[in-house]
């Protein structure tokens, strides 16, 4: 890996030095050969003035590749200094589904301008794309596919697939329709391949295929694929037309950008101030984009932290008789948040999974509260030696039965919320790990002092 980074530099140097010669010839033909992935992180990586350079040396096919790779202010930054005609080129050669994501992360003046540049036909199916609601599968599709009829033979089939494929998504998979284009059925390539020339198409069909609807979420689809191990997924309408199809490495693209979207709600940041594809990139990310994608939370529960204060006050009486109590609020509240924590993280990705739906939630919670018994327990008998040590067996009393009642209560909170969350159309994930660890902070000390009033008073 420390050669492989090493040589690369060496190779950047190579093209600085080429670009301060203005060798365009040997510059050229230095990066054409390089994957797309790579042209693209090297041209993130240069000066505004140099990427601009290396971008138009790239032939045109190759130029819509490298382009569908960079991050958002990069493309943005580049489509400000390409000519139209420059731009119309790259849109042309992106897939459907790739210039939809490029229109949807670029302001709306901008695509305004590059939905003009686009010639009529291309114009209409972009903004059929972007007609559909967002994260639907309809936006997530792309309507180059290959379609069959069930009256045709093997051999005709496999001409039109042929004359046609070259321009599909991909051709692993072709679909039957019949003549309003309902769906009728998939089938592999391989088995149209193994079948004999002459045979019907309807002869090797058994009807038996699993599509999606339009409207759906993209989860849906990516968990669909993930479950009946799909590599395309075809999209149909309420009526069973298929519009398009969504392959794999797009639904690989959904999962990555969730999954990055649930893990900073899980820990109380907000992604889209910075862009979902720039936060996992934190070098490239301004500084007022991450103070953002922080701080209203982070106030938020500052201000929820105030209850904790004033439950405190509230019992400054048993706690000036009772001083070691303080010395145990800090163990108790923080296992309660952990656990509950714990709880919301499982109950989160199980719903992300399509593992848990709202209709569980009643056998969730049985099973919770006697798993959440089981732990607290297992913490009360843990602290007990300690409380024992520092307050006789009086203060461990009040410190095992709090410890108890807190981790029973944090793992209720924690699986409680994402439910609570989903039942108000809210994405589960706000149920995070600091909030739920505040909330453990609030009930917690209420739930310690109360304790410690009726035992000790």
């Amino acid at each position: 890996m420390a050669d492989e980074k090493f040589v690369k530099k060496l190779l950047e140097k190579e093209i600085l030095e080429l670009i301060e010669k203005k060798d365009w010839h040997n510059l050229k033909e230095a990066i054409i050969e390089w994957p797309a992935p790579d042209i693209a992180e090297l041209i993130e990586e240069m000066k505004e003035e140099y990427r601009i350079i290396i971008f138009r040396l790239l032939p045109k096919k190759l130029s819509a590749e490298v382009f569908d790779e960079l991050n958002s202010i990069t493309k943005e930054n580049l489509l400000s200094q390409l000519t139209d005609e420059h731009i119309k080129n790259i849109l042309s050669e992106l897939p459907p589904d790739e210039r939809t994501d490029l229109f949807e992360e670029l302001p709306g003046k901008v695509t305004q301008k590059l939905l003009n540049l686009l010639p009529i036909p291309e114009r209409k199916e972009a903004l059929q794309l972007l007609g559909y609601p967002a994260n639907s599968v309809g936006r997530l599709m792309t309507p180059d596919y290959v379609a069959i009829k069930k009256h045709w033979t093997i051999e005709k089939s496999l001409q039109h697939i042929r004359e046609f494929g070259k321009n599909a998504e991909t051709i692993n998979v072709v679909y039957v329709v019949d003549n309003d284009w309902k769906l009728l059925d998939d089938i592999p390539l391989s088995k149209l391949i193994l079948a004999e020339p002459y045979e019907i198409i309807e002869r090797i069909m058994d009807y038996h295929f699993i599509a999606i609807e339009v409207h759906k979420d993209q989860e849906e689809a990516a968990n669909l694929m993930r479950k009946y191990d799909l590599i395309v997924l075809p999209v149909i309408d309420e009526d069973g037309t298929l519009l398009g199809i969504v392959t794999v490495d797009d639904v690989l693209n959904v999962v990555e950008q969730e999954h990055t979207k649930d893990m900073t709600k899980i820990f109380a940041i907000t992604p889209e101030t910075a862009g979902i594809e720039l936060i996992t990139d934190l070098l490239k990310t301004p500084v007022k984009n991450l103070y953002k994608s922080r701080v209203t939370w982070l106030i938020f529960l500052l201000f929820m932290d105030f209850f904790t204060g004033g439950i405190i006050q509230r019992f400054n009486e048993i706690i000036a008789r009772y001083v070691v109590l303080v010395t145990f609020l800090p163990v108790l509240v923080d296992t309660a948040g952990n656990a509950g924590a714990q709880s919301a993280t499982l109950i989160i990705r199980s719903m992300a999974l399509g593992k848990i739906k709202m209709k569980d939630w009643f056998k969730m919670l049985g099973k919770e509260i006697f798993v959440a018994l089981l732990l607290g327990l297992t913490m009360g008998l843990g602290i007990s030696f300690m409380g024992i040590v520092r307050g006789g067996f009086r203060i461990c009393k009040v410190v095992v039965i709090s410890m108890v009642l807190n981790v029973i209560t944090g793992c209720l909170m924690g699986m409680a919320l994402p439910f609570i969350f989903t039942k108000f159309k809210k994405d589960p994930a706000t149920a995070s790990a600091p909030l739920i660890t505040t909330l453990a902070d609030i009930l917690g000390t209420a739930i310690y002092f109360s304790v410690a009033m009726l035992l000790l008073k």
